[in-house]
């Protein structure tokens, strides 16, 4: 049985928990991801066989067998060989194919990757693929079996998105969400500062000060996997400690559009309610509107609440609410 394996496109990919804690403990960049992301997909059918089940069939235990089979003659051969189109990698052609080359020369590289060796009860370095080749069209490589058995050791797992290396702005969203989905079924979890980095693997000293963490971190993580993931997170922080709230993006979504419509209604009321006491025009209507949709329903009302005298009116009263904003900005 020939031991190369094609690329599959498929919605999700598997991570193996011995799979996720290299990649948090690695530093990679997006295009790896990409790379790391094409080879799960090729590997999926395998993964699947290795999934326990409760009370599999007879065809299930067959197939089972005959991939336990299959695995065990590719690793006793040594490698495995992937193949995949170019184009997988780099859809519309938008990245230099330099780019690629240099990032499968670095998966090479004995330094990328640290797997746990249990005869020192430590970590040793390995190479993540070996003799990377590619032409105009096609990518190949091999996989030695040492750092195969732990992308297909099915005994905790978990499920991405494909794609979310294609859509994400940075590739601390993957590092991070890698991290985060250990915590996904209890809900939250809570971690001071240090710890935080620590378990991400980042330096101390990488952030000046814990508002640059925030700033450049963890707030375009959290707008990355609201927008690409099937859940995403909020954070607070107090008393020196981070709680992070894990919960499921479309449910975000739904809160996200009940605040809209909840703020549209507000704005409707007030709207008329200052059409009637104030004399206001349409145009006054129109820049009262303007003013909702920058500021939004709460900063504006509560700017505008009780503090413009009552003989203002038309005109005169929206002038007044600018002077007013000019005042607080």
């Amino acid at each position: 049985m020939e031991n190369k394996l094609f690329y599959r496109a498929r919605k999700k990919i598997l991570v193996s928990n011995d799979f996720r804690e290299m990649l948090i403990r690695q530093d990679t960049t997006l295009i790896e991801q990409r790379l790391i992301s094409c080879i799960l997909s090729s590997l999926k059918d395998i993964q699947s066989e290795f999934i326990k089940v409760k009370m599999p069939s007879n065809d299930l235990l067959q197939n089972r067998t005959s991939n336990i089979e299959y695995l065990r003659k590719v690793t006793d051969q040594g490698t495995v060989n992937f193949h995949f189109p170019l184009r997988e990698i780099n859809p519309g052609r938008k990245m230099k194919n330099q780019t690629i080359k240099h990032a499968l020369v670095n998966m090479s590289n004995i330094n990328w990757l640290q797997v746990r060796d249990d005869r020192i009860k430590g970590f040793k370095a390995v190479p993540f693929i070996l003799e990377p080749c590619w032409n105009c069209n096609n990518i190949y490589f091999k996989m030695d079996k040492g750092v195969l058995k732990h992308l297909v050791n099915m005994n905790q797992y978990y499920s991405l998105l494909r794609e979310l290396p294609y859509e994400v702005s940075s590739s601390n969203t993957i590092k991070f969400l890698l991290w985060m989905l250990k915590f996904q079924k209890r809900g939250s979890v809570i971690r001071d500062y240090k710890q935080l980095l620590m378990e991400l693997y980042i330096p101390n000293n990488k952030y000046i000060a814990r508002s640059h963490f925030e700033r450049d971190f963890l707030i375009n993580v959290k707008a990355d996997l609201e927008s690409f993931n099937d859940y995403c997170f909020d954070f607070i922080y107090n008393e020196g400690k981070y709680t992070f709230f894990i919960k499921s993006n479309s449910n975000f979504k739904i809160e996200k559009e009940n605040l809209t419509m909840l703020d549209d209604i507000r704005i409707k009321r007030s709207i008329k309610y200052l059409t009637k006491t104030r004399d206001l025009s349409p145009t006054n209507i129109r820049s009262l509107l303007t003013l909702y949709k920058i500021k939004g329903y709460e900063i504006l009302a509560n700017h505008l609440k009780c503090k413009i005298e009552p003989i203002y009116k038309s005109d005169e009263y929206i002038k007044q609410v600018f002077l007013l904003l000019a005042k607080t900005t």
